[in-house]
């Protein structure tokens, strides 16, 4: 195991995460390989009286890592081993999904991945996991079957709705750098190979018409079709194709699980109404699942906020276009219900029942436009707020302190007392002080917390 310290020159990539918007600047970072240096780490930790904060890609941050706090890095574990027999994948607790996705492709089975393989698949799936398969086969916390943790006191413990459930259940949900640290988990994978996916893009102008469409379009969607309404300000680069560099789109987007005569025809039904500017619908493999909603892969400085939403309509466009123009890269609402909104006791998450699903995504180089961008998403917020939101929150689209004021929105009254059941037995000194917002003590304060995706 390699330890990092302030003064070494590699103490600033060390400790850096995907997300360029934030800088951890912990006592120490523990670079960990095995579960046995994880171990290692967290006794060594608590002897030291230091808090335990735990990354993987740090695509979402809920805090930042400071001076009392140890930073237990686990890219160095992104082992990965499918078995096509049971259909199951064993992930390390490093891994992202791209080290998930082509291994389970290779036997034409799938993982409940989002849109962008590059997030790491461990925070991912105990933050809920909403992805291109998720009205047909459930989101990515519906998928785990055994959870392997280190806790406090070093000891490592199988979870499973059978063995530890109440733990199993609160870290299914509420978990993430909360109760400890999750080294690997297993997770059922699904029988998709080829789906038929893409985006269909308009003008910016015709956004309310191209709304209209797609909410009357996926009225009658089978569960196989997830889908979303986009309105997406593409930027001057040349990895964006020449006609939209500079462009502000609408966009509606999915992906049917099915490469099949039925699927071509549902998404036939928008081209009968206008020829799009650009057709990207079409049969691929579902390890090309990237190139739906084409995410940064290169470590960006970003911002992101969003919620669960009970209904969309023209000031849902409003709103949204008005976020894009005041410079949110995208704004996206994801059509959720089928099997999203089917009950798992086993788990401690709980928004399943609203039927969309808000994300504002923004790109912000420094501090200034960094708090411009917040301004432009509080509106948004605010604008979809007084009609259309709904609880409980969804943590995985929010972070640092916004995530922090979502947790009891997340969580209703009687999980919150669960959860802090669990995590006054698991950890009661509060050693991973660095998660979702979970303390030893009853709900109602408010610890300094932190969590990576």
């Amino acid at each position: 195991m390699s330890i990092v310290r302030p003064g070494d020159p590699r103490y600033d990539a060390a400790s850096a995460g995907w997300n360029r918007s934030f800088q951890h600047r912990p006592a120490a970072v523990a670079q960990a390989s095995t579960t046995a240096e994880v171990v290692e780490a967290v006794r060594a930790a608590r002897a030291q009286g230091l808090q335990v904060a735990i990354q993987a890609t740090g695509h979402g941050p809920a805090a930042l890592a400071g001076d009392r706090a140890l930073l237990l890095c686990l890219r160095g574990m992104r082992q990965v081993h499918v078995d096509p027999r049971r259909a199951v994948a064993r992930v390390g607790g490093g891994a992202r999904w791209t080290d998930v996705l082509g291994p389970a492709q290779d036997v034409g089975l799938a993982p409940l991945l989002g849109s962008s393989p590059q997030v790491g698949a461990v925070g991912y799936t105990l933050g809920g996991g909403i992805g291109w398969l998720a009205r047909h086969h459930g989101l990515a916390v519906d998928s785990v079957r055994s959870l392997t943790v280190v806790l406090a006191d070093g000891e490592v413990v199988v979870a499973t709705a059978l063995s530890e459930p109440d733990l199993f259940w609160a870290l299914l949900g509420g978990g993430a750098g909360s109760l400890g640290v999750v080294v690997a988990m297993e997770i059922a994978l699904v029988p998709v190979d080829r789906v038929y996916a893409g985006n269909l893009l308009y003008p910016l102008e015709d956004a309310d018409e191209v709304f209209a469409l797609w909410h009357r379009w996926i009225e009658d969607a089978p569960a196989e079709l997830t889908s979303a309404f986009n309105v997406s300000a593409f930027p001057d680069i040349d990895a964006v194709p020449a006609p939209f560099r500079g462009r502000r789109c609408a966009i509606i987007r999915g992906c049917h699980s099915t490469d099949s005569p039925e699927a071509r025809a549902y998404v036939d039904r928008l081209r009968a109404w206008r020829r799009p500017e650009a057709d990207l619908f079409g049969p691929i493999a579902f390890r090309q699942a990237a190139t739906i909603s084409r995410d940064p892969d290169e470590p960006t400085p970003v911002c992101v906020t969003g919620r669960w939403l009970e209904s969309v309509d023209v000031s849902t466009v409003a709103a949204m276009t008005a976020a894009v123009e005041g410079g949110a890269l995208f704004v996206e609402v994801r059509h959720a219900g089928g099997a999203v909104a089917r009950p798992n006791p086993a788990a401690s998450y709980a928004a399943r029942d609203s039927d969309f699903l808000l994300q504002a995504v923004g790109v912000f180089d420094d501090d200034r436009a960094r708090s411009a961008g917040r301004r432009t998403f509080a509106r948004l917020l605010t604008d979809t707020a007084s009609q259309h939101a709904a609880r409980p929150a969804y943590l995985n689209f929010v972070d640092l302190d916004e995530r922090q004021a979502a947790v009891g929105d997340a969580f209703g009254v009687d999980d919150l007392d669960r959860l802090g059941a669990v995590k006054r037995r698991v950890d009661p000194q509060n050693l991973f002080s660095c998660g979702i917002g979970l303390h030893p003590v009853r709900h109602g304060t408010n610890p300094p917390t932190q969590e990576d995706t």
